[in-house]
């Protein structure tokens, strides 16, 4: 084996960890986020803050340490034994490439969509409640608003489509790469 493997796989493995593990967490935020709509836009923008500066730029360093990887070992793309290889390298393309050019330019329209508040509700500035009932709005709808703005939860439902599907073609990639499965 070249005694640049090692340092490459480290790098390689360094390099999934750092941009693709915080993408986890983007779920969870989402789901807070949803909670607390007053907190959604923050919410969708440190998920995308994340993406724009650790999980594209690093990234981005995977194709190059497993191209250098392929070229030290010698290991043939059309063989049959290295099927794994070349399906993983096709989802990561597809996955990266519908994570940037899609998934990316949806998630700058929900924060567009929600970085103003709503119009006020005609009629007046707040909401009649039921006696007992705190003042104000109904959980998740602002204060003198009328809720979220028209194509925000199909917007959403769309990013979290795209996201299932960006998750699991990464877990198919983990999968290939470690279990590395013969025929």
């Amino acid at each position: 084996m070249n005694a640049l493997f090692p340092w490459l796989l480290f790098l390689h493995v360094l390099g999934a960890i750092v941009a693709f593990g915080p993408t986890f967490a983007f779920p969870l935020v989402g789901a807070m986020g949803g909670r607390e709509p007053q907190h959604a836009n923050f919410a969708t923008r440190v998920s995308a803050m994340i993406a724009n500066r650790l999980v594209y730029p690093i990234g981005i360093t995977l194709p190059i340490t497993g191209a250098a990887m392929i070229a030290v070992t010698g290991r043939d793309l059309t063989s049959r034994a290295n099927w794994w290889l070349g399906l993983a390298i096709v989802l990561y393309v597809v996955a990266f490439a519908y994570s940037y050019f899609v998934q990316n330019r949806l998630v700058r329209r929900a924060i567009e969509m929600t970085s103003n508040p709503p119009p006020p509700i005609a009629g007046g500035p707040g909401i009649s409640t039921p006696a007992g009932d705190p003042p104000g709005p109904p959980r998740g709808v602002l204060p003198g608003t009328s809720g979220p703005p028209p194509g925000l939860p199909a917007l959403v439902r769309r990013i979290q489509r795209g996201g299932m599907a960006t998750t699991l073609m990464l877990l198919a990639i983990i999968f290939l790469m470690v279990v590395k499965p013969q025929f």
